[in-house]
């Protein structure tokens, strides 16, 4: 499948002939291969455990059509806090591909060998202690010195260039990590591709450093190994990472960890304002999996490149658009393999209820205001014949919200909201839920127009972004709306359109994250510690009473 991508890709750009070959790409080409891993969780701990991983990892490169120029690998994956290694300074330029073992990690050494053998650079992520007291027995390090979820990044003969630990740590990680003083000199590294990289982990996306800094600082490619855990109605893990790189019109590499008990799944690679070039999420717990795309440099990038981009939409598409072909009895496909996290700020919300009653050509519209934050509805539906009385279909509101809110129930973050949000009854708590696996859901109606405005306070540090998920847990593919901002001193005004008909929306609506990077201290662990002492304290306190 990729191999005829990349030959109809090669009918534009004749120096697309390196990609097939296996041949690292060109500095004066105007794209790169990239890659991203889907991995699954750790089950088991322990340095077999591990052999075995790194082991797989090798069979899914060796096994590609295409050799990529860069892979990225999944968060936590490779060890865990109990059995952490050091990772040699970049500035050093070590290679550890065949180094005494005393010196490095299995999981280094090798890695290291890995990426000189195939000439890749290699992202992978692993729980690193720093060696601060020069001894080698890590069973001391672990007791004196600091212990970071940290990135590492090999350049294609082995050496280590880039070292990045984790800036922005969330619930318990507070109590196990430290954080790095200077995440953006971390996260970026050069590349003989002519590509200047930043990467980052996870939860760093949802704040100003490092990633919106490298972003303002004009990196326009980014690696993010993840870990996600994915939460409606607007932090699904496709959803997030096509609408945080399509707003900052950015390449971004995800690979992500399987887990789908836990929420955990998500990988992609996004082409800024053109969208997803590839994306999945799976209900396989133990699916392995790499994704290749041709990547276009957003520095470069021209028509050529975008033809090309335009047959994976097309692709991509096709594959989403599934979900709006009825059959006979009128049933949706549906992607319920994840359990979902839920918002708990929808409860802050103000919304006024979609009516079920549908008049044909009929337009709904409707201002909701909440503090300074104004959004203007107009949605236009069409009856679905398929639905009646006895099928279960979405109820839906328009909601509105601008405040202090939360991820995960847990990291505050302030955010404004103009949406339209589903929901599996008439009360607005069960907004931001799904119906079980075994539901059959017919939509009552088609959504044939919708235009959603917004005047969103401008912040020193925010960004403005378009959201949207499917019943597939997929965002509507970038042709499929229209996205306007009006930059005003104080305000942006911002316009979003559906484009074409949809009755399998979840979500579609502007979101904007003021980034609350100033809770970013050391104060952040003290306060989760006394949640955790609160917890029992408060049960004891409610069997006194």
């Amino acid at each position: 499948m990729w191999l005829q991508k990349l030959l109809n890709y090669w009918i534009y750009c004749g120096s697309c002939i390196a990609a097939i070959s296996g041949e690292p790409t060109l500095p004066t080409a105007d794209y790169y291969i990239g890659a991203v891993v889907e991995f699954p969780a750790r089950t088991v701990n322990g340095a077999a455990s591990t052999r075995a991983r790194i082991r797989q990892f090798e069979r899914l490169l060796e096994d590609a059509a295409i050799r990529p120029d860069i892979v990225v690998f999944p968060e936590d994956v490779l060890n865990d806090r109990e059995t952490p290694i050091v990772v040699p300074t970049p500035s050093d330029t070590v290679v550890p591909c065949g180094v005494d073992a005393a010196l490095y990690d299995y999981i280094i050494s090798e890695v290291s060998c890995y990426a000189r053998s195939l000439q890749l650079y290699l992202l992978i992520n692993v729980v690193e202690v720093q060696n601060c007291t020069q001894s080698h027995e890590i069973a001391n390090l672990i007791a004196s010195c600091p212990i970071y979820n940290t990135n590492v990044v090999f350049d294609r003969g082995g050496a280590v260039i880039s070292r990045y630990r984790k800036y922005n740590l969330i619930g318990s990680e507070w109590l196990y990590f430290n954080y790095t003083s200077q995440p953006e000199e971390e996260a970026i590294f050069h590349t003989d591709m002519n590509v200047t990289f930043g990467h980052f982990t996870d939860m760093d996306l949802l704040y100003a450093r490092p990633a919106q800094a490298l972003v303002q600082r004009g990196i326009m490619d980014f690696l993010h190994p993840s870990n996600w855990q994915s939460e409606l109605p607007f932090m699904s893990a496709v959803q997030l990472h096509q609408s945080w790189a399509y707003s900052n019109n950015v390449n971004l590499l995800v690979a992500g960890t399987n887990d789908p008990r836990n929420g955990r799944s998500g990988s992609g690679i996004y082409a800024g304002k053109y969208g997803a070039l590839t994306a999945s999420m799976t209900s396989d717990e133990t699916q392995s999996k790499l994704h290749l795309s041709v990547v276009p440099k957003q520095s470069v990038a021209n028509r050529k490149v975008m033809e090309s981009l335009r047959i994976n939409q097309n692709s991509l598409k096709e594959q989403q658009n599934q979900t709006q072909r009825d059959s006979s009895s009128g049933v949706l496909d549906r992607f319920t393999g994840v359990v979902l996290a839920r918002s708990n700020d929808i409860d802050l919300y103000v919304t006024v209820p979609i009516p079920n009653e549908v008049t044909n050509n009929m337009a709904l519209q409707q201002q909701i205001c909440h503090n300074d934050l104004c959004c203007d509805f107009y949605i236009k539906r069409s009856v679905n014949p398929l639905a009646n009385a006895s099928t279960t279909s979405y109820y839906y509101r328009m909601a509105a919200f601008r405040g202090i809110g939360s991820f995960l129930n847990t990291e505050p973050n302030a955010v404004a909201v103009c949406a339209i949000l589903s929901c599996t009854g008439d009360h607005i708590y069960t907004c931001g839920r799904i119906y079980y696996e075994s539901v059959e859901v017919v939509p009552q109606y088609s959504f044939d127009e919708v235009r959603i405005r917004g005047n969103f306070t401008r912040g020193s540090t925010s960004l403005l972004t378009p959201t949207s998920v499917n019943q597939l847990l997929m965002p509507l593919t970038v042709d499929e709306f229209e996205w306007q901002v009006q930059e005003y001193s104080n305000i942006s005004l911002a316009k979003l359109t559906l484009l074409q008909p949809r009755s399998d929306l979840l979500t579609f609506g502007i979101y904007d994250n003021y980034f609350l990077d100033e809770n970013h201290s050391k104060d952040a662990a003290d306060t989760f510690r006394w949640a955790m002492w609160l917890i029992p304290m408060s049960f004891l306190i409610q069997i006194t009473f």
